[in-house]
């Protein structure tokens, strides 16, 4: 495990991106957001995504490519990124997003023809920080990683939703896939030849297993709730579904090229009950929560997102933990770019 610095980390993905045409200003975002999630402790959806970046830059991403505004009525929109990097146009739609809510309290912004968005919470927190209340969304076309609840083969992919909203401190954050885990997390449970401690996973004759690599002959992921409240996940990544299609992007779909629609939605808490009142009810009712009495060996109360925050800042003075398997993959991406390493 090596610790290296978050401005090394975004200088690196700086070097090598404009090496490739992207300008600067946009390559520091996108660098920004990858190392911001590796230090959330989102470590499947972090550094990870400079190695997407490099196989496909140039590729499936275009450096200078825009992302198109199709549709903006009110306090919606539908932008397309085709070609474009998501991290990009994620940005765009946040920032339509905050333009109409504080507006009109309210901003919904859509995008299809994407590629992997990583973390959402990633892109929503910085909103949360100035205010806004968030929800966000992500669906794949092609992936097969879950199964509909009472049923054996996978037609969803993992379709995750975060939330985030201020408080009179750190933001409260949650991002979590409808599935039981994320794809990624499955993964390097079967790297570490780990099980779960409940079954998850459903084998190829659709019985549930404890066995993650069962998800790579012919099994899925679980949907949130698993056995006893599956149905539960399953309607969330239904809605997910719908709301792709209403975006004009695919549902799953493996026949067709494989893209990934997302939005967001954007509320300001000024134009409801008003901020003042906002923010000291929810002190008051995030203290209560706080204060309720811990059960045995959690030692306390936690609110979604304050772990991950704390581990953020921690890397802001003592740098990101690497695994030997991502210091290797970034030396790879020094050696192809023919720019220096980040230590």
């Amino acid at each position: 495990m090596k610790r290296i610095s978050m401005k090394k980390l975004v200088d690196f993905g700086v070097s090598f991106m404009t090496r490739r045409g992207v300008p600067t200003a946009k390559a520091r975002h996108i660098a920004k957001v990858a190392v911001d999630a590796e230090a959330f402790r989102l470590s499947t959806h972090g550094i990870v995504q400079y190695s997407v970046i490099h196989e496909n830059l140039g590729k499936s991403i275009s450096p200078k490519k825009e992302t198109r505004t199709l549709r903006d009525y009110g306090a919606v929109a539908v932008l397309d990124a085709e070609g474009c990097f998501p991290v990009l146009a994620m940005k765009k739609a946040a920032d339509m997003a905050v333009r109409k809510a504080s507006k009109y309290g309210i901003g919904m912004i859509t995008v299809r023809n994407s590629g992997w968005i990583a973390a959402l919470s990633t892109h929503i927190l910085p909103l949360a920080q100035r205010g806004f209340a968030v929800t966000a969304w992500a669906q794949s076309s092609r992936c097969r990683d879950c199964a509909p609840y009472g049923g054996i083969d996978a037609c969803f992919s993992t379709n995750p939703i975060a939330v985030a909203f201020p408080t009179a401190g750190d933001p409260v954050v949650a991002d979590f896939s409808t599935a039981t885990m994320s794809m990624g997390s499955a993964h390097e449970m079967i790297g570490r030849r780990e099980r779960g401690r409940v079954p998850r996973f459903l084998d190829r004759r659709g019985r549930p297993t404890t066995d993650p690599s069962v998800i790579d002959r012919g099994g899925s992921l679980m949907f949130m709730g698993c056995e006893a409240d599956g149905h539960k996940g399953y309607a969330l990544s239904l809605f997910n579904e719908a709301l792709t299609v209403m975006a004009g992007g695919s549902a799953n779909h493996p026949g067709r090229p494989g893209r990934q629609t997302f939005g967001l939605t954007v509320i300001d808490p000024r134009r409801f009950g008003g901020k003042a009142y906002y923010v000291r009810e929810m002190k008051r009712f995030l203290a209560r929560v706080k204060a309720i009495r811990p059960r045995l060996g959690m030692g306390r109360v936690r609110l979604p997102g304050e772990r991950g925050q704390a581990t953020l800042k921690g890397c802001q003075t003592r740098g990101v933990p690497l695994t030997d398997e991502k210091v290797g993959m970034l030396a790879s991406i020094a050696r192809a770019n023919r720019i220096a390493e980040p230590w």
